[in-house]
C-alpha cells in the first residue's frame, strides 16, 4: 500500500532527525574511536566501567574506592547511576556504549526540540531548522567530552514539550512525558540543569496571555516539579545524606563563578570558535582564557557557542515580525535572564542568586545555562523560517539585510587582512599580556570566520529571493545551516582510540608489574604530576592521543580506577570534606611526601623529574622513569599498612586532630587520632608502639564491606586506611560498634585486648528510603496512565446495536 504524502513527509523528518546529526559526526560515527577529552578519560570512562563490572556480577555499587581514599557512589551526583541508558553498557563494550550515548544525545537534542517548536505552532521545515540549530549548535558539540551535561542539555526540550502539554491540558499520560525526562535531567548527573528546568516550567506558565489563566494553570506546573522530584528521590536523597561529609565543589563565590561567560564571547554566537586554536581544539589550555576572559581554569568550558548567521538573521526576522506581540518579550526576557546569569562575573544577577535562592551556592560554571539560552535562540530561529513562508515580503528584506551583512562582514575581514583590526586592535587593546602567537592565531581564525560568514550571508539572500519553488529553497537554507554548522563547530569534538584507555602505559604499567600478586587490597597511588605532555610531540600522534597516555601513565587521579589502583588524589566531586581540610591545611607538598602519604597508605607517588631534583630526592626511591613525559615513580618507604593496630588518642573535634596530627609529638603508625564523642570510652593512653599490639589480618576486602580478624594484645585502636564517612558502620564480633574518625580522614575503631572480628558496612543514607519513593511514585503514575487508557478506550468503542 503507497504511503500518502503526509506519512512520507513524517518519515523524511524521522529520517532528517537521526542521520543530520550521525552525518555531522561522521569520524566517530565510521570508526572504532570514541568521544575523549579530558573528562571522558577521567571520569566517565572509569565511572561506568565500575558501574558495569559491578551490576554485571549483581551487586548495585554504593561506594566507589578509587578516588580520594574512597567516596560514596550514588551519592556522587555525576556518576549517574541510576539513568537507564547505563544499560547499554551491559550490553556494548566501554567504548562503543558511551560513543553511542553521546551520538544519541544529539538525535534527541533535535528531536526534542522539534517537537516543541511543532507544538507552537511552526511547520515542518521550521522546527527542523531549530532542532538543528540547537542540536548541533557550538555549545552542544564543545561539551561532547562532558556527557552529563550533554545529556541534561538534550534532554530538558522533551520536559519543557512534555510540561506544555500537560499546561494545555492536562493528563495522567502528559505528566508523565513531563516528570520522566525531567527526572532523567537529574539521573544523569546535573543538579544546576535540573533546577533550571523546574524553573522553565514557571516559566511556561508565565507565557501565558492573561494573568487569571496564570493562576489557572499554576498549580499544573506545581504538580509536575513535585512528581518530578518523587521520580528523582532515589537520586535525591543520597546526594543529600551525603552533604555533611563531602567538599562543597563551590564552598567560595570564587569558586562559583569559575568558567563565567564573557560578553566577548557573543561574537561567537554569528563567528564561530575565534578563540580557540583550531588544531588542538580543547587539548591545551592558553593564557588568553584567563588573563582576557577570566575562566580561571586555563582554558574555556566549551570552546565554542556559534549558532551561525544563517540563524541570527531568521532570529532577527522573527523579533522585527512579531515585536508587538507579548509573547515574543516573554521568551526573550527569559532568554536574557538565563544569559545574564551565566555572564556571573560581569552582571550581579549571579551574586543575588548565590546569596538569596536557596541551594543555588552549591552550583557553579555559569557556561552551563547557557543552553537554555541557545535554546531559545534556535526556537526563534525556526519562528523567521515560519515568517519567511508566510511572508514574502520579508524574506526580501532579510535578504537586503543579508547582502548587507555580507559586505560589511567582508570589510571586516578585509580590515583584519590588512591592519589586524580584531586581533590586534580588540583583543590586542583588551588583553594587556597577550603573546604575539595567539594574536596571530586570532588573526587567522576571524580571517577565515568572516570570510565564511561573508559567503553564507551572501548565498542566504540569493536564496531568500528565490521565491518560486518554495520548498526547494526551504531545503536550501536548511543545507546552509548545516553546512555553517558543520564547517565552525565540527572540529570543537574529538576522539580518540579506545585502545589508548584499555592498555596500561608507562608508570602505571609498572605499578601494576610490581602489584601483580597485591590480592584484594589494590595499592594506593598518588599523581604530584601537573603537566604529563613531553616537551615535543612524538611522531604519529595527535596532541589528544599524547595526553590521554600522558594522564594514564603519570597516574592521574581516576584513571587509575581502569586497572583498580586506588588513588590518593581527588578529582571527582564528591571526595571527602576532610580530606579537602587536610590539603588545605598542609598545602606544602614536602609535609604530605614525608608524611602524610605513608600514614594514609599510598604506596606510589608520581612526580615530575625536576620537582624530584629541586627537592634533593633519594635517588634509592625511585622506582621507574618515563622518559616521554620525564616523570619519576617514588616508591614510598615509609607507607603503613592499609589496616593497622596503634595507642589510640583521644580529641575532642576535626580542628584538634588536625592540629595534633601536624605537631611534633604525633608519632604516625604507633598513634591514632580519633575524635571521641563524650559516651566514648576514654582509653589509656599506652607507650608500647604499633608492633606491640598485635595483628590485623583482611578475611575479606570488598567496596561496601569489609572484615578484618584482630588479634590485639592490649586494648587498642584498630585504623582502616579507607576515607570516613557517616554511611559507614562496624560490627565487632557481630555486635554494633561505633566508627570514629581516625587522623582526621580515615576509619577508626576502639578494639579491646583479644582475637576479634571486626566488619565495616556501607550503605548509602537515604537510598532505600529514595528508592521506595520513587518506585512508588513510578507505579503510581503507570497505574493512573493505564486507568486512563482503559478509560479512553472505553468512551471511544461504540455500544453494541441493540437486537
Amino acid at each position: 500500500m503507497p504511503l500518502s504524502q503526509q506519512a512520507r513527509v513524517r518519515l523524511a523528518v524521522v529520517a532528517a532527525i537521526v542521520v543530520l546529526p550521525l552525518l555531522y559526526f561522521h569520524r566517530a560515527s565510521l570508526t572504532d574511536e570514541v568521544f575523549i577529552a579530558r573528562d571522558i578519560l577521567r571520569v566517565y570512562y572509569p565511572l561506568k566501567q565500575y558501574w558495569a563490572e559491578r551490576v554485571s556480577q549483581l551487586q548495585f555499587p554504593g561506594w566507589y574506592p578509587y578516588d580520594g581514599m574512597g567516596q560514596p557512589y550514588t551519592g556522587m551526583l555525576i556518576s549517574g547511576a541510576f539513568h537507564p541508558a547505563n544499560l547499554l553498557y551491559l550490553l556494548l563494550p566501554l567504548g562503543s556504549a558511551l560513543k553511542l550515548i553521546t551520538l544519541l544525545s544529539y538525535v534527541a537534542a533535535l528531536g526534542g526540540t522539534y517537537l516543541f517548536a511543532r507544538l507552537w505552532g511552526m511547520r515542518r521545515s521550521a522546527a527542523l531548522l531549530s532542532g538543528l540549530t540547537y542540536a548541533l549548535s557550538g555549545y552542544l558539540v564543545g561539551i561532547s567530552n562532558n556527557l552529563l551535561y550533554l545529556m541534561a542539555a538534550s534532554t530538558f526540550p522533551w520536559a519543557l514539550w512534555g510540561a506544555e502539554r500537560f499546561l494545555r491540558q492536562p493528563s495522567a499520560g502528559r505528566a508523565a512525558a513531563t516528570a520522566l525526562p525531567l527526572c532523567l535531567v537529574l539521573l544523569g548527573g546535573d543538579p544546576q540543569s535540573f533546577a533550571l528546568c523546574n524553573g522553565m516550567l514557571l516559566g511556561l506558565v508565565l507565557l501565558r496571555p492573561s494573568r487569571a489563566e496564570v493562576l489557572r494553570i499554576a498549580p499544573r506546573a506545581g504538580v509536575l516539579i513535585v512528581l518530578g522530584a518523587l521520580l528523582s528521590a532515589v537520586q535525591i536523597l543520597p546526594v543529600l545524606g551525603i552533604l555533611k561529609d563531602a567538599q562543597p565543589t563551590a564552598g567560595t563565590f570564587a569558586q562559583a563563578t569559575l568558567f563565567s561567560f564573557h560578553p566577548l564571547r557573543l561574537l561567537e554566537l554569528a563567528f564561530g570558535p575565534l578563540f580557540i586554536d583550531p588544531e588542538l581544539a580543547r587539548a591545551a589550555s592558553s593564557p588568553l582564557a584567563d588573563e582576557l576572559f577570566q575562566s580561571g581554569m586555563g582554558t574555556f568550558w566549551v570552546p565554542s557557542v556559534h549558532l551561525g548567521f544563517p540563524a541570527l538573521l531568521l532570529l532577527a526576522g522573527a523579533l522585527w515580525t512579531w515585536w508587538r506581540h507579548p509573547l515574543t518579550w516573554k521568551v526573550a526576557g527569559l532568554a536574557l535572564l538565563v544569559l545574564a546569569l551565566s555572564l556571573a562575573l560581569h552582571l550581579p544577577l549571579y551574586g543575588w542568586f548565590y546569596r538569596w535562592v536557596p541551594f543555588w551556592s552549591s552550583f557553579r560554571y555559569p557556561e552551563k545555562l547557557l543552553p537554555y539560552f541557545l535554546f531559545a535562540c534556535a526556537l526563534g530561529a525556526g519562528a523567521g523560517l515560519e515568517s519567511v513562508l508566510r511572508e514574502p515580503s520579508l524574506a526580501r528584506r532579510l535578504a537586503v539585510a543579508g547582502f548587507g551583512l555580507a559586505l560589511v562582514c567582508g570589510l571586516l575581514a578585509l580590515g583584519e587582512w590588512q591592519w589586524h583590526v580584531f586581533s590586534d586592535g580588540v583583543v590586542g587593546a583588551l588583553w594587556k599580556n597577550g603573546d604575539a602567537r595567539t594574536l596571530r592565531l586570532l588573526h587567522g581564525n576571524f580571517l577565515q570566520a568572516s570570510l565564511l560568514a561573508a559567503g553564507s550571508l551572501g548565498l542566504m539572500g540569493l536564496l531568500l529571493l528565490q521565491e518560486r519553488r518554495l520548498p526547494l529553497r526551504t531545503g536550501a537554507l536548511l543545507t546552509l545551516q548545516f553546512v555553517v554548522l558543520y564547517l565552525a563547530n565540527e572540529g570543537t569534538y574529538q576522539v580518540t582510540y579506545t585502545d589508548l584507555l584499555e592498555q596500561p602505559s608507562g608508570l602505571v604499567d609498572v605499578v601494576l608489574q610490581r602489584e601483580r600478586d597485591a590480592g584484594t587490597v589494590r595499592p594506593r597511588v598518588f599523581s604530584a604530576v601537573n603537566n604529563p605532555l613531553p616537551s615535543r610531540l612524538p611522531p604519529g600522534l595527535e596532541l589528544l592521543d599524547v595526553t590521554a597516555l600522558g594522564l594514564v601513565s603519570t597516574l592521574a587521579p581516576n584513571t587509575t580506577a581502569l586497572w583498580k589502583l586506588e588513588s590518593g588524589n581527588s578529582y571527582l566531586p564528591a571526595h571527602s570534606r576532610r580530606l579537602g581540610g587536610l590539603i588545605t591545611t598542609f598545602d606544602s607538598f614536602a609535609t604530605w611526601m614525608g608524611r602524610l602519604f605513608g600514614l594514609y597508605n599510598v604506596r606510589y607517588i608520581s612526580l615530575e623529574a625536576r620537582d624530584f631534583a629541586r627537592m634533593r630526592g633519594n635517588p634509592d626511591v625511585v622506582v621507574a622513569e618515563d622518559p616521554r613525559v620525564e616523570a619519576l615513580l617514588i616508591g614510598n618507604p615509609r607507607v603503613l599498612p592499609r589496616a593497622y593496630l596503634a595507642t589510640p588518642v583521644c580529641v575532642a573535634d576535626e580542628s584538634a586532630a588536625r592540629t595534633l596530627l601536624g605537631s611534633r609529638s604525633f608519632q604516625p603508625g604507633q598513634q591514632a587520632i580519633l575524635e571521641c564523642t563524650p559516651e566514648t570510652p576514654r582509653p589509656t593512653e599506652a607507650a608500647s608502639g604499633a608492633e606491640g599490639l598485635g595483628q590485623v589480618r583482611f578475611l575479606h576486602y570488598a567496596p561496601e564491606s569489609v572484615e578484618l580478624e584482630v588479634d590485639a594484645r592490649a586494648p587498642a585502636a584498630l585504623v582502616l586506611n579507607d576515607a570516613w564517612y557517616s554511611g559507614w558502620s562496624a560490627a565487632l564480633d557481630g555486635q554494633a560498634t561505633p566508627i570514629l574518625p581516625a587522623n582526621v580522614l580515615v576509619r577508626g575503631v576502639l578494639v579491646p585486648a583479644g582475637v576479634h572480628r571486626v566488619t565495616f558496612t556501607y550503605h548509602t543514607p537515604g537510598q532505600r528510603l529514595g528508592a521506595f519513593i520513587s518506585l512508588g511514585a513510578l507505579g503510581l503514575l503507570g497505574l493512573a496512565v493505564l486507568i486512563e487508557r482503559r478509560r479512553a478506550t472505553r468512551l471511544a468503542t461504540p455500544p453494541p446495536h441493540p437486537g
